[in-house]
């Protein structure tokens, strides 16, 4: 979730709590207004009845008043009281049962005593309540809504200078040397990010140039000593005075030269994908080039009596380096090759946007899921780096493919595929 929604969410929920009290506290003072508005009538009309009472003659005093909200009776010398109680009444106008406030109380005049009984409808007062109540509601929500927006209006408006920072930063390359520089936005937590995110990126491009000259001079000055030993070993080699041990160590001596001289050059094609040095790109069909590269190996395929099915029908083209492309599908053949038995069999096709690489072989001793790491191997074989797959699956990061391995019916498979956006 996205950090202005999220404070958005939380803004909305405090600011709902907010209301929601206040409209609970709200609600109960209006009706404690309402109930003191009621009783400073119900007192009112009874100070204007005691005033009708004491000017009326005794025969003349109207018991029941016309809306039956007022009854007077005559009583018996009685000490004065005052009751106030809620209760439920027939109305003729609503013809109905609606609530009432009942006041009852006594009083004298001139020696003669009354009992008064007063109904005050509560109707039109509950009506008021709840039509203040719904008008209250509604502005709360209004005053919400009005809120969320305005604030998310406000947040997009704040967080605009961070996503054109963070747009630029998607699109800086540490492997250009150009400087890249970030816009003052005026606010002092975010100009402090883009500071720093300058230096850091400045410090990584330096970084990555220092890496990729120590990287290239390095293989270079490994391989010129390497070239000169491997050269002399092979003079020494063909020295017909040497002994049958003797021979056999400077062989021995002569493979391993040999092969960290290919470590060396496969070390430094790692280093070279990892940085993005292979940066031209063309349509390349992948299943021509397997037809290309099966020719130079029919020997190979020959010397160890492969039985190969090719079913290339469906052509597979991708974006990527021809390079990389040559790379990739030697390194794949090699290990069907270099990894099956004699006599045994290969099987390669493609379908919508996949080749799978098919072969027999031992199975596996080690953990399939660290087949694709460094100097990891699935044999013995001394000719091996342990590098092959390592640069296959790198390859395939940096073109937008994916290598899956799986075992199935005493097959080795490789399923290269595109990775579909």
């Amino acid at each position: 979730m996205k950090l202005q929604n999220k404070i958005n969410i939380r803004f909305l929920l405090v600011t709902f709590l907010v209301f929601a009290v206040a409209g609970v506290v709200f609600y109960f003072a209006l009706g404690r207004v309402v109930d003191q508005n009621i009783r400073e009538m119900l007192s009112s009309r009874k100070a204007n009845i005691i005033l009708y009472l004491q000017h009326a003659e005794a025969d003349s005093i109207i018991h029941v008043s016309p809306d039956h909200t007022i009854f007077i009776r005559q009583i018996a010398k009685t000490a004065n009281r005052r009751t106030i109680s809620d209760t439920l009444a027939y109305d003729l106008d609503e013809k109905q049962l609606i609530p009432f406030r009942k006041m009852v109380f006594t009083t004298s005049v001139n020696d003669n005593y009354f009992e008064v009984t007063i109904l005050q409808s509560l109707l039109e007062s509950e009506d008021l309540q709840g039509i203040i109540f719904f008008f209250m509601a509604i502005l709360f929500v209004l005053l919400l809504l009005t809120l969320f927006f305005v604030n998310r209006w406000l947040s997009e408006k704040a967080w605009k200078p961070f996503f054109r920072s963070l747009s630029l930063l998607k699109s800086a390359k540490i492997s250009e040397k150009h400087q890249i520089s970030f816009d003052q936005t005026g606010i002092s937590e975010f100009d402090q990010l883009n500071r720093t995110l300058e230096e850091m990126i400045q410090k990584m491009q330096a970084d990555f140039i220092n890496l990729k000259e120590f990287t290239e001079n390095a293989s270079h000055e490994i391989q010129t000593p390497l070239a000169i030993i491997k050269s002399k070993l092979e003079l020494i080699l063909n020295d017909h005075e040497l002994s049958g041990s003797q021979h056999k160590r400077l062989h021995d001596a002569f493979e391993t030269v040999n092969r960290l001289s290919k470590l060396n050059d496969a070390l430094l094609l790692l280093s070279k994908i990892e940085n993005q040095q292979f940066v031209e790109k063309s349509d390349v069909d992948l299943s021509k080039l397997i037809q290309s590269r099966l020719e130079y190996l029919e020997e190979l395929f020959a010397l160890k009596h492969i039985e190969l099915s090719v079913q290339l029908d469906i052509p597979v083209t991708i974006s990527i380096n021809p390079m990389l492309a040559d790379i990739l599908i030697n390194n794949l053949l090699g290990n069907a090759l270099k990894h099956n038995f004699n006599q045994g069999k290969i099987f390669i096709s493609s379908g919508i946007n996949e080749i799978i690489f098919s072969n027999t072989g031992k199975p596996m001793t080690i953990d399939a899921t660290k087949l694709f790491k460094r100097f990891v191997k699935y044999s013995a074989s001394e000719e091996s780096t342990g590098l092959g797959l390592a640069i296959a699956d790198e390859i395939c990061r940096s073109g937008h493919l994916r290598l899956n391995y799986t075992y199935l019916n005493d097959l080795h498979s490789f399923t290269l595929s595109k990775v579909v956006e």
